[in-house]
């Protein structure tokens, strides 16, 4: 019976080696009796661990053990049917011999009632005849052990081939094993150096960002402060040119207030005032002035 096909296993080395690692723990947490080398550690905890540890482990390793099983029960089996057909080669001897020994001396009885001449050949006859009986006895027992030596050593031989082979399957196994999670840990390292890389790349781009984004503010801030400074001298220009023509204005109306005040006094007829045409914008000069002076406050 060829042995079945390892088959992967089906949960990843990592599991059991971190519930062996747990197990390892819960051993190192127990209290240590003082004198002895005696260590007191949770059954159940201890019990549990163990219970996940073996279930962690791949189907093959059951049909190894299913495997050796099997394999003892054949070399019992086998053991039993050699031990049965030594008995029975035994016992079958024996009967033969008890039935020998029974007919001879029926015979021999018969002989020696009827001649006492025949009594030595019947005799002989007889050992004779459990001479080659014991023979064949012996000849089917020496053949017998044969057999069950050579069926001993064929299982032997099988026990072993077949040991070997699980034994070398289990070993590319664990090969496997070991190299899928070697791979896995170089994976893990690259994963992680791509992450650092990426998130040193993400810290200057956002570096860069903050600064051309500060350095951008600075310059609206320049802008604005330039059109503030360039609005200022404009609404100053303008104050300057109204306060210079509301100077001029006045100076007129003082000229001619003058005038007529000369005129009354000497008791000529004076003309009414000449109406001054207010220069346009004189409003909105005062409302310019006044919002200037609500800036600059």
């Amino acid at each position: 019976m060829d042995p079945s096909p390892v088959s992967p296993p089906s949960k990843e080395p990592g599991v059991t080696l971190d519930q062996l690692d747990q197990l390892e723990e819960i051993i190192l947490q127990g209290l240590r009796l003082p004198l002895t080398g005696m260590l007191l550690v949770d059954e159940e905890e201890t019990v549990e661990a163990l219970s996940r540890v073996r279930e962690s482990f791949p189907p093959s390793f059951q049909r190894a053990q299913t495997l050796i099983e099997q394999r003892q029960d054949y070399l019992k089996q086998a053991r039993s049917q050699g031990a049965s057909l030594v008995q029975e080669a035994r016992e079958r001897g024996e009967q033969l011999i008890r039935q020998s020994v029974h007919e001879g001396e029926r015979r021999a009885q018969q002989v020696m009632a009827e001649a006492a001449a025949q009594r030595d050949m019947l005799l002989e006859k007889a050992r004779q005849a459990v001479a080659r009986q014991e023979q064949a006895l012996q000849k089917n027992l020496s053949q017998a052990e044969q057999q069950f030596a050579a069926r001993r050593s064929q299982l032997e031989q099988e026990y072993v081939t077949r040991k070997e082979q699980q034994n070398q399957s289990l070993e590319q196994q664990r090969l496997k094993a070991l190299q899928e999670l070697e791979r896995l840990n170089q994976e893990k390292i690259k994963l992680k150096e791509l992450a650092q890389r990426e998130a040193e790349e993400i810290q200057q781009e956002m570096q860069a960002l903050r600064q051309k984004t500060y350095a951008h503010c600075e310059e609206l801030k320049r802008q604005a402060a330039a059109a503030r400074q360039g609005a200022d001298r404009y609404a100053r220009q303008m104050l300057d040119d109204l306060n210079g023509k509301l100077r001029e204005l006045q100076q007129v109306v003082a000229a001619q207030r003058q005038e007529f005040q000369g005129n009354h006094a000497q008791g000529r007829p004076t003309a009414p005032p000449r109406q001054q045409a207010v220069p346009q914008g004189t409003g909105a000069a005062n409302q310019i002035r006044t919002r200037g002076d609500r800036k600059s406050a």
